[in-house]
């Protein structure tokens, strides 16, 4: 009977994990589609390609941050 709910409980453990990840990955792709048009325009204009580099380090550093601070949990 234990190794019965042992079994469940390390199903409900990987079932778990796989929901925080996929609910973690909504505010990921949600950022980076809302970076999509301007990383489609900017670089084409001369005066903006800093502004390109800016915004594409912005979303590096989110990313990372985001992703580094979910692991210390």
């Amino acid at each position: 009977m234990t190794t019965r709910w042992t079994a469940l409980l390390a199903r409900a453990r990987w079932a778990q994990r796989v929901l925080i990840v996929l609910f973690a990955l909504v505010p990921v792709l949600v950022v980076t589609l809302a970076f999509v048009p301007a990383l489609l325009v900017l670089p084409f204009l001369r005066s903006r390609s800093a502004h390109t580099l800016t915004l594409v380090r912005q979303l590096t550093n989110w990313t990372r941050t985001v992703l580094l601070s979910s692991r210390e949990r």
